[in-house]
């Protein structure tokens, strides 16, 4: 349109973006940290300003290429053999009791992890970090259950540090459900804006897990439930069928 003026954060990020890109590769993990940042940050121009449209059309670029990412990677699991699929339609998926019960059940002797079951957007906005990224699951039961302690986005992109509340330890999906080990969705979630007008951007990231890509509608029913959400104020990423032979290497180990 005649007169218009780009948004001064897309000519950024696309500044920025082309040089990562020259230098490092454009699927490098310089730049998916980009895309990320990116999404999250006019996710909270949205917020502020749903009729963005420029904004919302970069949005929906930036899911399709963050999303082709995922579909080109894979993640890195030494668990392949511990979770099974027992169900299809819904998906639910177990993980393997003695194998919880050598390497993580230690972890919990002394209870527990404070996990947040998330019933409203009250509930989330006053126990988690809007901005920040936590791990989740939506378990057998359809519960959102989540782990308060934050993480970063470069933790997210590279690699998560050992949570400051288990001494040291690194809390991980299964001990989200260690009664039942079950799930129907596990992941990361990013929680954005207010309790009453708010956005998700999500994925299925999980290494113990490995949810396949029929779990996204699972969560998005879960999270359409418990937050002032519609579709389109949801993003979820999902990883590709685990294979069933032995582990591939990871291409987009960023994504990890």
């Amino acid at each position: 349109m005649a007169g218009s003026t780009q948004h001064p954060l897309l000519a950024r990020y696309a500044q920025v973006r082309a040089q990562l890109a020259q230098r490092y590769g454009p699927d490098s993990q310089a730049v998916v940290f980009l895309l990320y940042e990116e999404l999250l940050s006019l996710r909270t121009v949205l917020l502020e300003n749903r009729a963005a449209r420029e904004v919302g059309a970069r949005v929906e670029a930036l899911v399709r290429e963050i999303q082709r990412r995922y579909d080109h990677g894979g993640i890195v699991s030494a668990g392949r053999d511990r979770r099974r699929l027992i169900h299809t339609d819904p998906p639910l998926i177990e993980y393997d009791r003695p194998a919880f019960d050598r390497m993580y059940a230690p972890l919990l002797d002394d209870g527990r992890p404070d996990v947040l079951h998330v019933t409203s957007a009250a509930d989330a906005f006053a126990a988690l970090s809007p901005g920040s990224t936590h791990i989740y699951v939506v378990d057998d039961r359809h519960r959102l259950l989540v782990w308060p302690e934050p993480f970063t986005l470069a933790e997210t992109v590279f690699g998560r540090t050992p949570d400051r509340r288990r001494q040291g330890a690194r809390v991980v999906h299964p001990m989200l459900v260690p009664e039942r080990l079950r799930v129907r969705a596990a992941g990361e979630l990013v929680l954005l804006g207010d309790p009453h007008d708010c956005m998700v951007v999500a994925n299925l990231k999980s290494g113990h897990f490995l949810p396949p890509p029929a779990c996204a509608p699972v969560l998005r029913t879960v999270l359409e439930r418990v937050l002032p959400v519609a579709p389109g104020d949801v993003d979820i990423f999902t990883l590709p069928e685990p294979p069933s032979g032995p582990r591939a290497a990871n291409p987009v180990d960023a994504l990890r």
